[in-house]
């Protein structure tokens, strides 16, 4: 009976190595569309930020070790976030923004602030502050504090 066992395990990995592309159910799925992409980044991005500043706020209450795992968690997220959002949007500010543009690369791809990851993220936090300023500015999102101005009167 083992040897069967075997055989059979053989002729197993021989069909995975036969197993061509993907799932041919997933195929047919659409790609989501930028807007509600942007909108999805930008709910996340959102609420680790406002994560971060609440461990930030009430770390005197939290044990070290809880605290800078559930920072470091939320300045990973805010990073991702981050960098997802601006992958999505720089092409086109590109040449309306180049300072602003040059200074989220700098922040995010080459390590700028060092390894005191509080500072980075509270630096990262006030650009993307700037950066959000920007997307609404430019139509990538609507600025609903005008919306619910404009329909008060």
């Amino acid at each position: 009976m083992d040897n069967n066992t075997s055989q059979d395990r053989g002729s197993n990995s021989g069909e995975e190595e036969i197993y061509e592309g993907a799932d041919p159910e997933l195929q047919d799925l659409p790609l989501p569309k930028t807007d509600s992409m942007l909108y999805l980044i930008l709910n996340s991005l959102n609420q680790n930020i406002a994560n971060f500043n609440a461990y930030l706020k009430f770390k005197h209450y939290i044990s070290e070790d809880i605290l800078n795992t559930e920072l470091l968690k939320r300045s990973m997220g805010i990073h991702r976030d981050f960098s997802a959002l601006f992958l999505h949007t720089k092409e086109e500010l590109v040449f309306i923004y180049p300072e602003l543009l040059e200074k989220a690369e700098r922040i995010l791809f080459k390590g700028d602030v060092g390894a005191d990851f509080i500072k980075y993220t509270c630096k990262m936090s006030k650009l993307i502050d700037d950066y959000k300023n920007v997307l609404y500015r430019e139509g990538y999102l609507p600025d609903f504090k005008r919306q619910l101005f404009l329909t008060d009167t």
